[in-house]
């Protein structure tokens, strides 16, 4: 009699701990809470059911492990839900045990999440992360003497036909912007292209400004930013846009940059740069805008104000 209830608690077991392994999903975009152990956001569940108070680890792809609760779940139209199955939508909201805003590896989005406790390979989340950053990359140089990789931000390569009012000094314009992709790396490189031609062409300090600004090691103590202003700085440096090819309301570009920006400061001078050499960037898709917008209206709507200079 022993045995076979010792058998049967031993089969409850095994088959509760199989049933506690049995989804996996990713991070959505996440938002802060009233605590700051508190954020809440989408997850997509990629196979399994994810349900009410289940506990969770998220990993980064560094291997850093955060441990949470979900402690609500919505679903259609907002209403309240006790699970979630793979292929279905939900919001959820999670408690962690520690703050998950903390570090340059934070939570965010795309992280791989399992239920708390599942024997994780860390290596191959960091391979596979690996692989998909090095995919994302459509930017290298060499700055200073070292690599230095980026792609472009949301939105970050657009063309407006007619300019921004109120921006750009109102002139027909081309952004390009990079991140850098590597962590705790936060420095970021915008161009705009005043007057800019839709077809293959080179272009010199004189034609366009650049700033490159953010922190080489995550800590905005340390924020740099170098650069020129428009007219006000002749640096030698270039862009060449090698490939321009247009298809209604977009291009997709390639070209190269080179040369050296040299630092700004808010008193006194610097006689630092930052040397760009062989910079490369492919395949870009530019968005093109053939209304002139209005940056203070654009502000409105985005619930900005106060004045705009150029």
């Amino acid at each position: 009699m022993k045995k076979i209830v010792l058998t049967v608690i031993l089969l409850w077991v095994v088959e509760n701990i199989a049933f506690a392994q049995t989804f996996t999903a990713e991070t959505g975009y996440l938002y802060l809470g009233e605590k700051e152990t508190e954020l809440s956001g989408g997850m997509e569940i990629l196979s399994g059911i994810i349900k009410k108070n289940d506990k969770i680890d998220i990993y980064a792809p560094t291997g850093r492990k955060f441990t949470a609760t979900i402690v609500k779940i919505s679903g259609k139209d907002n209403s309240e839900v006790n699970q979630i199955k793979a292929g279905e939508n939900g919001y959820f909201d999670f408690r962690f045990t520690e703050n998950p805003s903390k570090g340059n590896d934070y939570v965010t989005k795309g992280y791989k999440v399992y239920p708390a406790g599942f024997q994780v390979n860390t290596g191959s989340i960091k391979a596979e992360a690996d692989a998909k950053l090095s995919a994302s990359v459509n930017f290298k140089s060499t700055l200073d003497g070292k690599p230095f990789r980026g792609k472009v931000t949301y939105k970050g390569a657009s063309l407006w036909r007619k300019g921004v009012k109120n921006f750009a000094y109102d002139k027909p314009y081309l952004q390009l912007q990079f991140a850098s992709v590597d962590v705790p790396d936060t420095r970021s490189l915008t161009i705009q292209v005043f007057n800019p031609k839709e077809t293959p062409a080179k272009y010199s300090s004189k034609d366009m400004e650049v700033n490159f600004s953010g922190t080489i090691d995550g800590n905005t103590a340390n924020t740099t930013i170098f650069g020129f202003v428009n007219g006000k700085a002749t640096p030698n440096f270039t862009l060449e846009i090698a490939k321009w090819q247009s298809s209604g309301n977009k291009a997709i570009i390639s070209g190269k940059i080179n040369g050296d920006l040299p630092e700004v400061k808010i008193l006194g001078r610097s006689t630092k740069v930052n040397r760009f050499e062989n910079g490369v960037f492919e395949n870009i898709e530019v968005e093109i805008f053939n209304e002139q917008a209005d940056l203070k209206e654009m502000m409105k709507k985005a619930g900005g104000g106060g004045l705009l200079k150029n």
